[in-house]
């Protein structure tokens, strides 16, 4: 079940989701993607986990539309352990890695297995269960998403894209749930779309140092002139990231 807050904007498109998955037996449930700090939303996700056990809830990443809401997490699920990269979010279990699994019910289905997909930020997370990929910000339901600086990396983003392609490829799963915007039921088309686009981006940006561009703000300028004013500041975070990346790229390194 996908519970979207209502917290619509120009990062967040019509909101942050999250997810209930319930057990094979429909006596256990995880939460994945707890979300901002709205009483109308945690009535809204705690409503689809009803009367079942809640046996763990799941952090894709650290920002706050997604974890905000473990800041009352002792008014509404104090010994629910939480399963997330980074320690500070982690609680009653270690933080998690790449490969682990986490149980959520009695039977052998009832499992979600980490995938390490860091470059949206350091700590993201992909989770696999049925089929379908839970994919955090690491994939959008629509548009593209940013990589954050510093705490993101675009070499780690495209690597992590490169992983997904070839889990899809292996049939880990047919089908992304993303974290804003609707499910994905072609990605492989998106996938490989994410990977040309920034490629593609990689380049515009070098054209635009060509040309003279010093600066992530004059990089911006060019490469991103047609943006809104409201997610110009990411603009510019995703341009600091492109430039880490090339600062960081051999000389010989034409991608």
């Amino acid at each position: 079940m996908r519970i979207r807050a209502n917290n619509p904007g120009p990062m967040t498109l019509t909101g942050t989701n999250t997810y209930v998955l319930t057990s094979q037996d429909d006596t256990s449930a995880v939460v994945i993607d707890p979300g901002p700090e709205m009483a109308d939303h945690r009535e809204a996700f705690l409503a689809e986990v009803a009367d079942r056990d809640l046996r763990a809830i799941l952090l894709t990443h650290q920002h706050a539309d997604h974890s905000e809401m473990l800041g009352s997490i002792d008014q509404w699920a104090p010994e629910v352990p939480v399963y997330a990269v980074l320690e500070r979010f982690a609680r009653h279990t270690d933080p998690v890695a790449d490969g682990d699994e986490v149980a959520f019910g009695d039977s052998p289905a009832d499992v979600l297995r980490v995938v390490a997909t860091p470059g949206h930020t350091s700590d993201s997370i992909s989770l696999i269960h049925a089929g379908a990929l839970y994919s955090g910000d690491t994939i959008l339901g629509e548009g593209t998403t940013i990589v954050t600086h510093p705490e993101g990396s675009l070499r780690d983003y495209l690597d992590s894209l490169g992983r997904l392609r070839t889990l899809l490829d292996e049939g880990e799963f047919a089908i992304i749930e993303p974290a804003h915007g609707p499910r994905i039921d072609d990605p492989a088309e998106v996938i490989d779309y994410y990977r040309s686009h920034r490629l593609e981006r990689i380049e515009q940006v070098k054209a635009a140092l060509t040309q003279g561009a010093t600066t992530a703000a004059e990089v911006c300028d060019i490469v991103y002139h047609d943006v809104d004013a409201s997610v110009r500041p990411a603009a510019e975070q995703i341009v600091k990231a492109q430039l880490a990346y090339l600062d960081a790229l051999p000389a010989a390194d034409d991608v």
